[in-house]
Parts: structure tokens; C-alpha cells; sequence
């Protein structure tokens, strides 16, 4: 969906939108039951779920000797094995929909290196452009919006 913004390639150097600390794990994709039963059909049929009110989060193990959980269906060497079916969170990262005191806004998380690189405008132009889309989801799975947090640009506010 970020194509116009970021390359595959580039996500794929990066991933650390597929790496999580323990005080970051807030951040990881919130999963609704069809792209729950995709996982457990077609990637990854042993894949647990943590079930949050008809909503699923990926079960993630701690890595050993260190705060960082990787996500269950990344491949080290290949990338998310999900490829463009991965949860609809990570297609929009490093976007992300948050609620601002009852109002939904798109918001641009501020750790991702590669889209520190590209313009303000083209940025916001991307955003605009899947707004439709993005505040869509968020009305049809309420539970992908997350509560807003200081330091996040907002980029949009659904009308």
C-alpha cells in the first residue's frame, strides 16, 4: 500500500516494524478473524493467538538474553511470509490510526528510519491518498485504532 512512499526492498533491509521490546508490544497488529483463519489456512496452520474481545494479537516468543519479540510470521531471510496478505496494520506501517479524544486520525510513527528520509508533503500526499481505506478499516475493526500518544505527527483527521 506504501509503495509510492517506500520500496519492498527497503522494508525488507529494515523490519523494524516486524521487531518488538517489551515496552512497544502495544504496536503489534491487531488481527481480525479472516485474517486470522488466512494465517492458520495458508502460512502458518501452528501460529497461537492471543483473543482479544473477537479480535486476535500473534503470539510472539522472547527472543533469548535479550527485550526484543520478532514477529511469528517474519523469515529472517525472506521477509513476512504472508507477503501482500500480511494484517492490514502492516501494510499501512509506518502509518497508524489512533483515537484523539473520540476522533480517529491518521498518524505517522516516528521510529521508522526509511520514512524520516522522505518529504513532509509526499508523506501526507500518501496518507491522503488511502485515507478512504485506512478510516474504513478502522470503522469496520475498531479494536486496530489505538489511543493516541504524544510524539505521533497526525497526518490526517477523519472528517
Amino acid at each position: 500500500m506504501l509503495g509510492k512512499l517506500l520500496s519492498r526492498e527497503e522494508c525488507a533491509e529494515c523490519r523494524l516494524c516486524c521487531c518488538f521490546d517489551s515496552y512497544d508490544l502495544w504496536e503489534t497488529p491487531v488481527i481480525n478473524r479472516a485474517t486470522h483463519d488466512a494465517i492458520l489456512e495458508k502460512f502458518k496452520p501452528d501460529q497461537d493467538f492471543l483473543e482479544l474481545e473477537g479480535y486476535y494479537l500473534l503470539k510472539m516468543q522472547k527472543e533469548p538474553d535479550r527485550d526484543l519479540y520478532y514477529c511469528s510470521l517474519l523469515d529472517h531471510g525472506r521477509g513476512c511470509i504472508m507477503g501482500k496478505e500480511k494484517p492490514f496494520d502492516c501494510r499501512i506501517w509506518p502509518l497508524r490510526v489512533m483515537d484523539l479524544k473520540g476522533t480517529r486520525v491518521i498518524v505517522l510513527s516516528p521510529v521508522c528510519p526509511l520514512v524520516q528520509t522522505r518529504p513532509l508533503c509526499e508523506i501526507q500526499a500518501v496518507a491522503k491518498e488511502l485515507a478512504p481505506e485506512i478510516f474504513r478499516y478502522a470503522r469496520e475493526n475498531p479494536a486496530a485504532v489505538k489511543k493516541y500518544i504524544s510524539g505521533y505527527p497526525i497526518m490526517l483527521t477523519e472528517e
